[in-house]
């Protein structure tokens, strides 16, 4: 049982049958499961089979201090699990004729450090561009600027750059896969100058518009956002890294600027529209069968080694030999998966506004999907 509330269930029912009998009564356990692991306020689950939203459900409370019941439609944060909207979104321009993924990104941005000027933007993608992901100087709250979340707005993609474009590089771009959140930001930068418009108005044009995702927005702090939960964080790291003292196990989570990370840790949205961003990636259609193989397809560094990922997606083979899509976010506020079985037609979006929980949130979700499948 979720701890801080009487669990409030909200089912919608679909026209839609769903493809497993015991797929929403597997997914209630799991989530409920998930629930007594943790103080999690909220949790929000839906699943798409065969193109079809055939289950969506949400347990728990949106907002603690207005017991307000956490329901389907509330949007959530993604962290990380915006890189393979954005993943998705380059493909789609390279699609269109818009961006060349293999192109150097100085041919785009030409005023770029001169370390930068031969990386491509499929390398940005697939973690291989050199760039650094976050380090101490980021979270150190007595350090300049303090928080890196807590700075003021960054009013363009290019200001964030100055975060990191002129720091040393990791590798020579193309050599070594380093995950990182701040290679996404400039990939975002190429795609601005390539499509001539916001990374905002991209999301909207080639992905939000196309599938219909009404929810899927950045999370600007200063924005109305209809049915945006609030966020929460477990008390004990607060006074652990900040020395605050705390009344509860669950506290509202620090205010959270992320405007430098748009692309790679900053939109929000519902499980349900998330779950059909996924299931858009079951075949090539939304993509063409060039760019579905570029996205799907291991990338390897310059010297053959195999890297985890495709262009942004994380590619995996279960214990039953099949095959699947996934990746998972975790910030202030929030923790999110999506995981997607392209050969099973399955696609399953689990979201929680608890900072960092659950820690293991993958394998509910594939236990959810397995729940849906034929």
């Amino acid at each position: 049982m979720f701890r801080h509330t009487a669990l409030a269930a909200i089912l919608f029912a679909f026209s839609a049958t769903p493809a497993g009998a015991d797929g929403p009564e597997t997914a209630r356990q799991v989530m409920q499961e998930v629930g007594e692991t943790a103080p999690i306020p909220a949790l929000s689950a839906a699943v798409v089979t065969h193109g079809n939203l055939v289950w969506a459900e949400a347990l728990g409370q949106a907002s603690l201090e207005l017991s307000v019941p956490a329901q389907p439609n509330h949007r959530f944060r993604l962290g990380s699990v915006s890189k393979v909207v954005t993943a998705s979104l380059a493909a789609r321009m390279a699609d269109a004729g818009l961006v060349d993924l293999d192109r150097a990104i100085s041919d785009y941005l030409p005023d770029l450090p001169e370390q930068h000027h031969a990386t491509t933007l499929r390398q940005l993608l697939t973690h291989q561009g050199g760039i650094r992901h976050y380090g101490r100087q980021d979270f150190d709250f007595a350090g300049p600027g303090g928080l890196i979340d807590l700075r003021p707005a960054y009013p363009t993609t290019g200001s964030a750059l100055a975060l990191f474009i002129e720091d040393p590089l990791t590798n020579a771009p193309g050599t070594e896969y380093n995950y990182t959140t701040f290679g996404y930001t400039l990939a975002s930068a190429v795609l601005e100058a390539a499509g001539g418009a916001s990374f905002g108005e991209l999301i909207d044009t080639y992905i939000a518009d196309p599938l219909d995702l009404t929810s899927l927005a950045l999370d600007a702090p200063y924005s109305l956002r209809p049915n945006r939960v609030q966020y929460y964080d477990i008390g004990e790291l607060y006074t652990q890294q900040m020395g605050l003292q705390v009344e509860t196990e669950v506290v509202n989570a620090l205010p959270n600027n992320p405007s430098y990370k748009w692309a790679g840790g900053g939109m929000i949205v519902t499980a349900g529209d998330l779950a059909r961003f996924g299931a858009a990636h079951f075949e090539p259609g939304f993509l063409t069968e060039e760019s579905f193989a570029d996205v799907f397809t291991l990338a390897r560094t310059s010297d053959g080694e195999v890297t985890p990922v495709g262009l942004g997606w994380r590619i995996d083979t279960d214990e039953s030999g099949r095959v699947y899509y996934h990746h998972a976010g975790t910030q202030q506020g929030a923790r999110a998966v999506l995981v997607v079985y392209p050969a099973e037609n399955v696609s399953v979006a689990l979201l929680s506004n608890l900072g960092g929980t659950p820690e293991d949130i993958l394998t509910p979700a594939r236990r959810i999907a397995e729940g849906f499948m034929e």
